[in-house]
């Protein structure tokens, strides 16, 4: 008899738990949490102006942003979109009073899952880290990165991120990223060896962030015609393309037998300068 009271009272507590989640998802404020994010995000970044479709609930607990696209003031084709972006509460380090978050996106034909927390106890402010991980992304989808890199980039993206720093001062940051782009081309600025764009196998990056600075710890381009090698630093700048390029290694080209050439990659990210030695 305990058994069958036990069984019922849990079937009892199933059911009403399925009401409530029911009830809660039909009376869910999605405008009113549609437009907080909105705001937060107009604080938070005031050159960027972020458009959302649709907000829903999302099981387990969260929510699910639909079509969102972040629009830069002063830059209109610099565009970033993402068709899906679900975000649920880190609940083991909200016990330990840490605010943190999950997250996963779908994007540009490929997906991203990341998560971050803040430091300070139920806090968004202060200190937080962050992580992610993404793959199968196609990044000439990517007007952003298109303007970012001021031409023509194209390929398969996967790879992984970390940060380490604080809302307002991402320079001061520190951070990991290692990437791998492949089966793609790169539009040159100007000829380089009778080359106008290097169409490649594979670029393997390895980069460090610390006090204002990338450094590049290798930078591996496979292309058809040629093999790059290049190590150095990048010294970021408020505005990416203002940042100030130190970068050498070596090239191989098709056809001479293995002969490397020394180069190095000077000037400014939106007008590098390249020196064969």
């Amino acid at each position: 008899m305990k058994f069958k009271i036990n069984r019922a009272f849990f079937g009892y507590a199933l059911a009403g738990a399925a009401m409530l989640l029911f009830f809660l998802y039909l009376r869910f404020p999605c405008d009113a949490i549609r437009d907080y994010i909105k705001a937060s995000a107009a604080a938070s970044c005031p050159d960027m102006l972020l458009m959302i479709d649709a907000v829903e609930p999302a099981i387990p607990p969260g929510i699910t942003l639909e079509n969102l696209t972040a629009v830069f003031r002063g830059r209109p084709e610099a565009t970033i979109r993402a068709n899906r972006l679900s975000i649920a509460p880190g609940w083991l380090s909200m016990l330990r009073g840490r605010v943190s978050f999950l997250a996963t996106a779908d994007v540009y034909g490929g997906e991203i899952r990341g998560r971050g927390a803040f430091s300070e106890a139920f806090s968004l402010r202060g200190p937080f880290s962050a992580a992610a991980e993404f793959k199968w992304i196609s990044i000439e989808k990517c007007a952003w990165l298109q303007n970012l890199f001021s031409r023509k980039l194209s390929g398969t993206l996967k790879g992984a991120v970390s940060f380490n720093g604080a809302r307002g001062s991402l320079k001061n940051g520190s951070g990991n990223l290692d990437l791998t782009l492949t089966n793609g081309t790169y539009q040159l600025l100007g000829s380089f060896f009778g080359i106008d764009q290097i169409i490649f196998n594979s670029v393997d990056l390895k980069v460090d962030l610390r006090n204002g600075a990338l450094r590049i710890a290798g930078l591996t381009v496979n292309g058809e015609k040629l093999r790059v090698t290049l190590k150095g630093n990048i010294l970021l700048a408020d505005d990416f393309k203002n940042s100030r390029v130190d970068l050498s290694g070596s090239v191989e080209l098709q056809g001479q037998g293995g002969k490397r050439t020394p180069i190095t990659i000077g000037g400014v990210m939106g007008n590098p300068t390249i020196k064969l030695m």
